[in-house]
Order: C-alpha cells, then structure tokens, then sequence
C-alpha cells in the first residue's frame, strides 16, 4: 500500500441505508479481491451481490462505516443463543485498509453487543489471510481453544456443532473476544478563571 495515503478527516458509523448498497457493493468486491489476489480460490471469499447484501439485513445488524462522506466498509453480525455477537461478514475498501476503519467497525459491534447484555463476539477467518488474522488479534480477537473457552463461547460452539458438518471449513479459524466495557468518555478540559490583572 502507498504509504503517501491521506487518511480521512471524517469518519462516521451508521446502520445500513438502501442509498449505500452500491457503495457497499463495490467495497465487497474489491475485499474479495483482495483474497484472489493472495490466491485463494474464488470460492473462499465470494463477493456478495447487492441482493445478498440486502438481504443481510433481513437476520443481522450491518453497519457501515462512512469516511469523508463516502461508506468504506461495513460489518453484519447477529445475535445468537446463548448470547453470543456472531460476525457474519466485515470488509474494508482496501485503499482505506489501515486507517482505523476496521477497529471503528468492530468497536460499534462492541458497543451493540454490550447494549444487548452480550459478552464475547465470535468470528470465523481464514487462517492464511494473514492480514485479516492480524486485525483480528490486534482487535484483541484469540483463536478458540475447547480448552480455555468462555462458558458462553462453548455453550454457542456446542449449540453450532452438527453431526458430520464441522463448525468451520477446512483452512478457516474460529477466533472470539470479550465485548468489554466501554471505552471512558473523554473528559472536558477543565476551565480555568481568567486572571485579573491587578497591574
């Protein structure tokens, strides 16, 4: 990537709006592109068409994140027994990729998941995609390991299991995160009383 890239001045998260789908559309596209690209076969990250992707909304949350009045990514998620924030789908325009675009998806995810009493998110990688694995870490996502497992993770994972179906695909990895608190609002700088001059 061209590291003279200027990043947005303005970034905004908003729910998904029909005037965005074509937007949303070519972001999709150009993410699977991404992954042909990196030689994936085309399968492994289909783009999704402008009917799947509204679609989407019919079972899921989607947000979309805005960067200088332009959507440039969006994430669709969904709420699943027992209680567990469930990604369906996150993608980035990848010109925009490393500008923090991403972290604003998952954090609104976050901030839903937490006004639902939801405590972990769930997501499903493809383990060579070394650039989505280190997103996902650096947004604090770890691989799930039966063993260590939060009681509600392993409740879902169980609920998801289906004799003879594995709960991901060959290649892919099932990563989860705490929800987490909310980030502390930033404070106002404190006034101070103009100084008379006494002069």
């Amino acid at each position: 990537m061209d590291d003279e890239r200027t990043p947005p001045e303005r970034v905004r998260i908003s729910r998904l709006q029909e005037v965005q789908l074509p937007d949303i559309e070519k972001v999709d596209r150009a993410s699977a592109g991404m992954y042909e690209a990196a030689g994936f076969d085309a399968g492994v990250a289909k783009a999704r068409s402008y009917a799947d992707l509204a679609d989407l909304t019919r079972g899921h949350n989607v947000l979309v994140v805005e960067a200088d009045w332009k959507p440039a990514g969006y994430v669709a998620w969904r709420d699943e027994a027992p209680g567990v924030a469930v990604v369906e789908a996150l993608a980035v325009d990848p010109e925009l990729q490393r500008f923090g675009l991403g972290g604003r998806l998952v954090e609104a995810v976050r901030d839903d998941a937490r006004k639902a009493g939801l405590k972990h998110i769930v997501v499903r990688a493809w383990a060579q995609a070394v650039w989505a694995m280190g997103f996902l870490r650096k947004c604090g996502f770890h691989e799930a390991d039966t063993a260590t497992l939060p009681n509600d993770v392993m409740a879902w994972v169980t609920r998801q299991e289906q004799p003879g179906e594995p709960l991901v695909r060959p290649g892919e990895a099932l990563l989860f995160a705490e929800v987490g608190e909310a980030a502390p609002e930033p404070e106002e700088p404190e006034e101070t009383p103009e100084t008379e001059d006494l002069g």
